[in-house]
């Protein structure tokens, strides 16, 4: 292989690994961080595919934390995440890599999702979702593979990273649309059957888990309380929510996603039609599922997003368009440092960032990197209240605590954490 064909990847996967090292958070942040963090901390494998079991990620933490016990368990969470998500990111330079065949277009979508705000987030915080992502990837990968060549092979391996994505996060199975499309796209009923009971083998499994170790199969898909209040107030603001997210992450640059989208429609309908079937289950899903940081349900349509921009941009074969684009990219940090002063200097942002200093206030709202952030730790070892509903979160940060006083750590110690 060419040196340079190896360079580009080497020097991504090791730059957004340092930048992520670099803005890591500095405390267990709040949310469900301190949950992983715990059930890591008690080093027990996971025996449920539950909703909030969580069973790939978990286990693969508890996996290392065996592995390597000398280590703390917020490190082990820190670096299975940063080391996912270069992961997710050169599996998407790859995909649009051998979608366009221009090198360009593969890096400047590589450093659009690398530097997105839900994506960056989620890669200094201890969370699933780029873990996660490299699922989802990888069946989006082998699925473009599918559509370009049809081979038997690539719709089977399609099938199988979207049914491992099962164990990982439930919301996967939205993108169970899209495999049904490329198993009718498949035409002939042996590729069809065979990448067909592939997935089901996976879903079997899904299911055998709970009935192997007496556990209420509905938990799996359960979706908990939160649908139970849908309104269409609620799908508005949802719907609102959304397109401000997916502003803040792209800005003007998800422009080329719908440039991306109109010239695949002329050229092969079945690459826009497959990845708008994939995406949009997503985004209702994220529209509907009205919680605080339902942004981190999109991160699969971000990812479909940021190849229609890698496709469509590289369409644009002139050095000006591909010169201004990357230098916007890179200015993105910057974007992000604007809109924080710009929201710090008015009255509304001014308020909100003093009902929400208890984790951060503004900055932890508006800014990817978590360095220098507030514990959930100290918050609850100093008695702190919280204007938010978080005792999930409070209960897993004491049984943490009493964990690590059982090692012999003292509160002082334990707020460093």
């Amino acid at each position: 292989m060419p040196v340079k064909n190896t360079a580009i990847p080497f020097f991504l996967f090791f730059g957004f690994f340092a930048l992520y090292y670099a803005g890591s958070f500095s405390k267990i942040p709040f949310g469900d961080c301190i949950g992983f963090v715990a059930d890591t901390e008690k080093g027990d494998f996971v025996l449920s595919t539950s909703t909030y079991a969580h069973f790939l990620f978990t286990n693969t933490l508890v996996f290392f934390k065996r592995l390597l016990p000398f280590v703390e368990s917020q490190e082990i969470g820190r670096f299975v995440v940063i080391i996912s998500s270069c992961i997710a990111l050169l599996i998407l330079y790859r995909t649009v890599l051998e979608a366009t065949g221009h090198r360009l277009s593969a890096i400047f979508s590589t450093l659009l999702l690398g530097l997105s705000f839900t994506f960056w987030r989620n890669s200094e915080i201890i969370e699933i979702y780029t873990f996660n992502l490299i699922w989802v990837a990888l069946f989006l990968q082998y699925s473009l593979r599918f559509l370009r060549n049809e081979k038997l092979l690539d719709l089977s391996l399609a099938s199988l990273f979207l049914g491992i994505s099962l164990f990982s996060h439930i919301q996967n199975i939205l993108m169970v649309p899209a495999l049904l499309l490329l198993l009718f796209y498949a035409g002939y009923r042996k590729k069809a059957a065979v990448s067909l009971a592939v997935f089901l083998f996976f879903v079997l499994l899904l299911i055998a888990v709970p009935l192997l170790t007496d556990q209420p199969v509905s938990k799996v898909f359960s979706a908990g309380t939160v649908l139970d209040s849908l309104s269409i107030k609620g799908i508005a603001k949802g719907f609102a929510s959304a397109l401000g997210y997916l502003v803040y992450n792209f800005w003007f640059i998800i422009l080329f996603a719908f440039a991306g989208y109109s010239r695949l429609w002329r050229d092969r309908k079945r690459l826009p039609v497959f990845l708008g079937v994939a995406g949009l289950p997503v985004f209702a899903f994220g529209v509907v599922f009205g919680v605080s940081d339902s942004y981190i349900f999109f991160l699969p349509f971000n990812f479909i997003i940021v190849l229609l921009c890698g496709l469509g941009i590289c369409r644009f074969r002139t050095e000006r368009i591909f010169r201004y684009s990357l230098f916007s990219v890179t200015l993105i940090p910057f974007f992000y440092l604007a809109a924080f002063q710009i929201a710090a200097a008015t009255s509304t942002g001014s308020e909100f960032h003093a009902r929400k200093l208890y984790k951060g206030g503004l900055s932890y709202y508006l800014l990817p990197w978590m360095n220098n952030n507030v514990g959930i730790l100290e918050f609850v070892l100093e008695g702190r209240e919280s204007p938010d509903p978080m005792q999930w979160m409070e209960s897993s940060a004491r049984e943490f605590i009493r964990l690590k006083k059982e090692d012999g750590l003292t509160d002082d110690q334990l707020k460093k954490l």
